[in-house]
């Protein structure tokens, strides 16, 4: 990948509904040229699809996330526990783990009842290898953009608390599709919903005024850019000073998330390092620089698998 290439990936990271031709006027290319880029992109799986952030709290759910350490699971065995959280769980995001344990799901729930009959089936199909499983609730989620990549910005897309709005079912429809491919195009939807696509394009308008759909982006594989993905779990013991570091995150180039959740650690980031020593020179810079800091933990995440921002 050349220049050209990264601010095309930089530009769909950042809104993945931009247009060719805007596209086009921001990297001074020809439209065809661009197209062709993107094109290649998508074939060389560079980019492994589009997705679009939705403020799920506003629909009336609760975000969890579930990690999963296993014993004796045979590769085939995975495969089809990884079938079974993406359909029984509709898992809005599954994703493999080097570290603690081997697999994370992150579900959207209605309540923490109808997840706890989720757990119960998930252990009847699967307890004979489910070595240790932990739950957390994620109560704020910072996403940011990828800094590493030119054209980026410091803007935060932050999931929080927020009171629930009401929608209707083809609201919902909307949604789901977008989250499947927020890239697709105004026809495309229209056929698929059988909906004018005015009635369409006033929808997504509304939807975005009242930040359910927070951002569109690509689905980048960082491995592909020379990066690698890691975890990283920070205890301070006090809650007092996490704005510190939360600040602190956002301004690196290297992080894309950072999150509270309950229980776990007082901050989480998720960072894209191109090696491990990387990582940990940018470890030694936050005991340096937050002495209040207790403890850190980290692993690597090895492949996000399915990235959807609703159940489905």
């Amino acid at each position: 990948m050349d220049t050209k290439d990264k601010k095309i990936l930089s530009l769909l990271d950042r809104n993945a509904r931009t247009s060719i031709i805007q596209i086009a006027k921001k990297t001074r290319l020809n439209k065809d040229v661009v197209r062709y880029r993107i094109n290649n992109l998508e074939k060389e799986k560079v980019i492994q699809g589009y997705y679009t952030i939705i403020d799920s709290q506003k629909l009336g759910l609760i975000t969890f996330r579930i990690y999963l350490d296993f014993i004796n699971l045979a590769q085939e065995s995975e495969k089809k526990l990884i079938s079974y959280l993406d359909k029984e769980f509709k898992a809005g995001q599954i994703f493999t783990i080097d570290g603690p344990y081997q697999l994370g799901v992150i579900t959207l729930e209605e309540s923490i009842y109808k997840l706890e009959v989720k757990i119960q089936n998930l252990k009847k199909q699967f307890g004979d290898y489910i070595n240790n499983l932990e739950i957390s609730i994620f109560t704020k989620l910072n996403h940011y953009f990828k800094k590493s990549l030119p054209l980026s910005t410091n803007e935060i897309i932050p999931l929080k608390q927020e009171e629930k709005i009401k929608v209707d079912d083809l609201d919902l429809k909307i949604l789901k599709e977008l989250s499947k491919n927020s890239r697709a195009s105004y026809l495309e939807l229209s056929k698929r919903l059988q909906i004018p696509q005015r009635t369409l394009a006033y929808r997504i308008k509304n939807l975005e005024k009242n930040k359910i759909i927070l951002a569109y982006r690509a689905d980048i594989d960082i491995s592909r850019l020379g990066y690698e993905n890691y975890f990283i779990e920070i205890y301070t013991g006090s809650k007092q000073n996490l704005k510190l570091i939360e600040g602190f995150a956002h301004l690196s180039k290297n992080c894309i998330y950072s999150d509270f959740v309950l229980p776990g650690a007082d901050i989480e980031l998720e960072m894209e390092f191109r090696n491990k020593q990387e990582l940990l020179d940018f470890i030694n810079e936050l005991k340096e620089k937050f002495h209040f800091i207790k403890k850190i933990r980290y692993w690597s995440t090895l492949q996000y698998i399915k990235v959807n921002y609703l159940p489905g």
